[in-house]
């Protein structure tokens, strides 16, 4: 983690925090930034990426734990959206509903964008104990 000013302003808030940085010399882990975490980004890591790209037109919207709705032309740009690889800097963040706690699947995702059926079929298959929360077929 870089030393910058907000990580100064929070040590100078809590003398604890800046006397393990002046015995250690490392930056504490409580300042450290973590990366983000939510169902959205759960499903999307569990989804291969090659299978990402294919899966286009995703709208993250408010039946995927966030507010507003965000368009992108694949699955793999949410998933950069929503869990950049610096976490210092997650807009996703600010839009993301902190008491969504549902579990996601393939079929919730498949109804905020256009999944391939072999997708679909090979996520069930790998994510086999989560059956039970599978959408009966019409």
């Amino acid at each position: 983690m870089k030393f910058n000013s907000k990580t100064l302003s929070q040590m100078l808030k809590n003398p604890r925090l800046l006397m393990e940085y002046q015995t250690t010399g490392r930056i504490p882990v409580e300042l450290e930034a973590k990366a983000p975490q939510g169902p959205l980004i759960d499903l999307l890591e569990s989804i291969y990426p090659r299978e990402r790209a294919r899966i286009t037109a995703v709208v993250v919207g408010d039946a995927l734990g966030y507010t507003g709705a965000r368009r992108f032309h694949n699955a793999a740009q949410a998933l950069q959206w929503a869990k950049p690889q610096h976490p210092h800097n997650a807009p996703a963040e600010s839009w993301r509903n902190k008491r969504f706690n549902k579990k996601l699947t393939i079929d919730d995702l498949a109804l905020c964008s256009i999944i391939p059926p072999d997708i679909i079929s090979g996520w069930w298959q790998r994510n086999s104990h989560l059956q039970h929360l599978r959408k009966p077929t019409e």
